[in-house]
């Protein structure tokens, strides 16, 4: 990414998941600060859960929807810090889990949160990978690998 303050998203439409398991293996290869994302339940209606995980150490999990075509409203849901995140060009593994009600965060295959998400009643909704740029650019986020389970 060029620009700052810039988010891209992969969405995947070919499959609708209620109960999902994305895990994927990326590496922050320029610039700093930035993240890399999951995101599960994802519809253009009724919004999606994002997993985010920056190089700074810290994380969050949001609710996103759609205000208009190409604008995003965010609601926080939880964030923190973990020093289980790798620093800038060390490849790490992150994971999102939106299991009935509940969405759980993965860092390296260890949980760092469970969350109840039930108030927002999102059942279903394709997966996805995002990467955003803060202040400094530009950022090169690869992703190496993607994989999707069952919970």
């Amino acid at each position: 990414m060029d620009s700052p303050y810039s988010w891209s998203y992969a969405v995947y439409g070919a499959q609708t998941y209620a109960n999902v398991r994305v895990d994927a293996q990326f590496e922050n290869r320029a610039g700093s600060p930035s993240s890399v994302g999951l995101l599960c339940r994802y519809s253009e209606e009724n919004g999606w859960f994002e997993y985010n995980v920056s190089t700074d150490g810290t994380y969050n999990l949001l609710y996103g929807s759609w205000l208009t075509a190409g604008v995003a409203d965010y609601l926080p849901i939880t964030d923190g810090s973990s020093n289980l995140v790798q620093p800038s060009g060390a490849p790490q593994q992150i994971g999102l889990l939106c299991s009935e009600t509940t969405v759980t965060l993965l860092i390296n295959e260890t949980i760092i949160r469970s969350v109840d998400v039930a108030r927002y009643e999102l059942t279903d909704g394709n997966i996805g990978i995002t990467a955003a740029s803060y202040e400094n650019t530009p950022i090169l986020a690869a992703v190496n690998w993607v994989k999707v389970s069952e919970p």
